[in-house]
């Protein structure tokens, strides 16, 4: 298993704004779920409740969309948010956790 350790995340390409293969996605790892488990419940809580869907959407398209991650609150928020939740959940769905359950989404 050690020799596993430096392996590349399996990515796959979606269709983002209309267009085929737009964008990849990669599985999260451990790592990063855990990350993105702790924003959930500690800074994302912190925000006000009209604030935290979108907050947590933009966290896991930085995680999970290649060459997100430097991605500004701004410039993700020029996507259409119907567009940008869509991606969210598969970012979610291809790494193997539900987004309809309750704790990935960070309420209560």
């Amino acid at each position: 298993m050690r020799a596993m350790l430096g392996y590349v995340a399996p990515t796959k390409k979606l269709a983002f704004l209309g267009k085929k293969d737009a964008v990849e996605v990669k599985k999260l790892s451990g790592l990063e779920v855990k990350d993105f488990q702790a924003y959930i419940t500690v800074e994302a809580k912190a925000l006000p409740e009209s604030e935290q869907g979108l907050a947590i959407q933009r966290k896991i398209v930085r995680l999970g969309v290649v060459g997100a991650a430097e991605l500004t609150d701004e410039e993700i928020d020029s996507f259409p948010l119907d567009e940008v939740a869509k991606l969210a959940k598969e970012v979610l769905i291809y790494s193997g956790i539900n987004p309809e359950d309750k704790d990935t989404q960070g309420n209560d």
